[in-house]
């Protein structure tokens, strides 16, 4: 068998047209629109968040994260490792393209997406309220652009009434701009950066909204954007070999037949395109790894949706389908970690494709602001399709065979639920909330193919679970702005099947939260929030040895506890100047010792106490805000952010640590008129600190492999707005 080549790159005739569509009609001028102002109080604005019906984000029972898509741009923020990091209680934890995984509050097992198995993640994402989550574990982690977004909320876990399964630990809700009625609006921006150490790249977006007719508009976003490679692969020779090329585009179509009835069409493409692994080994301190060949990665998602509001006075009844389908290619490079347990060879490499797709259907019926009384009930349906060829091949045929794995995998699922949530106002600034969702969830899987020459087929088996999450909330307001409030909730997360053919249970997971949001001055914010989590039947993911070939599969840990303390603080000096600040402290460990097949020789026991991986005990980050006249009559904004991420563990047992890291970036832009200059850089002092860790399985070797925050890097761009 010849070497494998790179998968080649062919964008889609969607992606296609959505980019000439965007960036042709974005051309012309029509009306004058300044860029988007900071939102002067985001803490009062109105959003839908985890009620699913109109409330101030600080009135809810709960924590929720708003991040502004303006201030995105602002912070030339390119995706979740740029920004999830303002969030307090969130991890990031960082792998190759469709292989990040994201822990709230420490709600987690594992830190790499990938090897975890036919496992739903334990924090969702959701786009325009469609869950982009699977229970197969063949969905591509979402990380949509940022450019042209609304917002972001993050939602601390669980949100299992009204998010149901996705959201076990968290959920992220991205919410795209949407089209204006009676305006006309066109922006353009390019964008050039410039990796320390690494090379350099040009980026353009695109942006237009017309308004087609008084009830109708249409908004079309456009992208290309390319990230510069910074690390060396020493085997074949390709310097800063891990660049990243996405692009695609969005349209929105919104129509208003009727004053109180508003339909919105969403349809998008997005595109990623992956050079080599953002891996280094076996050294942390540089950025080069050896191997025969670049581990390339090639990820499609689309996602369609149609959203209807109808409001009826005193409700609103909103009806959300959503359709989405991810398809996915990788060549991935073995060579060194079969090296690391003792089977060196000239080269292994595992060619793999995988799809999903998914249709989702809720239909809900919420009450509007006003009144003692507030209420949200619907229904929910979404079924989900997936699967895969992943092979293992060893050119060199030392064991006799060259395709050491040639499997073949597919399976569905399916959640349905009805979920209601009120809360009743008794006055005196009291109110109280109860919410409930049944929920059913059905998996059926199977496999066929070999394993070392060995037959590997099961199925189809089924798993299936039942059950009543439910919510209980209380709150007190007190003075102008200020609020105490409690909520216990519970969430659950889908079982199913291993590759052995093993199931493993559903896990669920209580939360006791009490929180306080204070006003105590003119300009001044601090919110307190103190938890802890029960979680009963965690999911993990453990090695088995399979021939000489050690696999990966899912079981259940006994239980384990997160408890915590965050808390955020906003202070406005005045109208030029503002900080922010914000501390989480998290310690997550299991309340049972852990018996861990490693697939090797010996066995890891973690005992009762063990830290959870991928969550530092200690997270803080800090930022200043500052907005001046600047020269040639523009109006500046500058912002510095400090981060801290403390230790972490990576692995479920203690073995591979990662030490604590910190992060300086700068921003500074420069608006006059229709034009934008903006500069940033970030990881100023180009801290090399391990975002996440992944290797040879504990008890097998000690080959790890790194990832690690971007390096350096300088970013400008140049935006015009009609």
């Amino acid at each position: 068998m010849t070497k494998p080549h790179p998968i080649p790159s062919r964008p889609t005739g969607l992606t296609l047209a959505l980019a000439a569509a965007g960036l042709l009609a974005a051309l012309p001028a029509a009306a004058q629109q300044a860029p988007a102002a900071a939102d002067d109080d985001p803490g009062q604005r109105i959003v839908i968040t985890a009620s699913k019906r109109l409330e101030k984000q600080r009135e809810v029972a709960g924590t929720v994260s708003v991040v502004d898509g303006g201030d995105l741009e602002r912070r030339l923020a390119r995706d979740q490792e740029d920004w999830l990091k303002l969030t307090p209680g969130v991890q990031f934890n960082k792998g190759d393209v469709a292989s990040n995984t994201i822990t709230i509050r420490g709600i987690g097992t594992s830190t790499a997406n990938e090897g975890s198995g036919a496992q739903q993640g334990p924090t969702g994402t959701y786009l325009e309220d469609v869950p982009l989550v699977s229970p197969l574990g063949k969905g591509t982690v979402a990380d949509p652009l940022t450019w042209d977004l609304d917002r972001v909320e993050v939602l601390r876990g669980p949100q299992g009434v009204l998010f149901g399964s996705g959201s076990l630990g968290g959920a992220l809700r991205y919410l795209y701009n949407k089209p204006r009625f009676g305006e006309f609006e066109a922006s353009v921006k390019g964008e050039y950066a410039k990796v320390s150490g690494g090379g350099s790249d040009f980026s353009l977006f695109g942006m237009v909204n017309a308004p087609l007719a008084e009830t109708a508009a249409l908004r079309v976003v456009a992208f290309d954007r390319r990230d510069p490679g910074y690390i060396d692969n020493l085997g074949t020779g390709t310097k800063d070999a891990n660049d990243v090329h996405q692009r695609g585009g969005r349209v929105l179509l919104s129509l208003r037949p009727m004053k109180d009835l508003t339909a919105t069409l969403v349809a998008s493409s997005q595109k990623t395109e992956q050079g080599d692994t953002f891996s280094v080994s076996p050294d942390p301190g540089r950025l080069v790894h050896t191997a025969p060949n670049n581990s390339t990665r090639s990820s499609t998602s689309d996602f369609y949706s149609l959203t209807v509001d109808w409001n009826l006075g005193r409700h609103t009844l909103t009806s959300i389908t959503g359709h989405w389908q991810n398809k996915g290619h990788a060549l991935i490079d073995d060579t060194e970690l079969f090296g690391s347990v003792g089977l060196v060879l000239p080269q292994v490499y595992r060619p793999q494709t995988s799809w999903s797709r998914a249709t989702a259907q809720e239909l809900r019926l919420a009450s509007n602001p006003g009144g003692a009384f507030s209420y949200v009930a619907g229904v929910f349906y979404q079924e989900v399709k997936a699967g895969g060829v992943a092979q293992q091949i060893d050119p060199s045929a030392a064991f006799g065979i060259t395709d050491l794995v040639d499997l073949t995998s597919q399976g569905k699922g399916s959640e349905s639920a009805v979920f209601g949530d009120t809360e009743y106002a008794f006055g005196n600034g009291w109110s109280v909330g109860v919410g409930a969702r049944y929920y059913r969830t059905k998996v059926q899987s199977s496999q066929a193919g070999t394993v070392f020459g060995a037959p590997s087929d099961f199925g189809p088996l089924d798993s299936s679970d039942s059950g009543v999450t439910p919510k209980l909330s209380a709150k007190y307001r007190f003075g102008a702005n200020n609020q105490w409030y409690a909520v216990a909730s519970k969430g659950y997360r889908y079982g199913g099947v291993n590759q052995t053919g093993t199931t493993f249970k559903s896990d669920s997971l209580w939360s006791y939260e009490t929180g306080l949001r204070l006003s105590p001055a003119a300009g001044l914010q601090v919110d307190l929030a103190a938890y802890v989590l029960d979680w009963k039947d965690a999911q993990f993911t453990y090695f088995y040895l399979n021939g000489a070939l050690p696999e990966s599969a899912i079981g259940n840990v006994g239980k384990a506890r997160s408890t915590g303390l965050e808390a955020a603080l906003r202070y406005r000096l005045n109208a030029a100047f503002d900080l922010a600040a914000s501390l989480a402290y998290v310690d997550a460990k299991t309340k049972a010792a852990v018996a861990i097949p490693s697939g090797g020789p010996t066995s890891i026991t973690a005992p009762s106490g063990s830290r959870l991986p991928g969550t530092p005990r200690l997270q803080a980050a800090l930022q200043g805000n500052l907005t001046f006249a600047a020269p040639f009559e523009s109006q500046g904004r500058a912002n510095v952010t400090y981060s801290h991420v403390g230790d972490r563990v990576m692995f479920l047992g203690g073995n591979k640590p990662a030490d604590a890291f910190d992060t300086i970036d700068l921003n500074v832009s420069f608006a006059r008129a229709n034009w934008t200059l903006a500069a940033g850089l970030a990881n100023v002092t180009n801290e090399k600190g391990v975002m996440s860790i992944t290797g040879a399985p504990a008890g097998v070797g000690p080959f790890a492999q790194y990832f690690l925050q971007r390096p350096r890097t300088l970013t400008v761009s140049l935006r015009y707005d009609h």
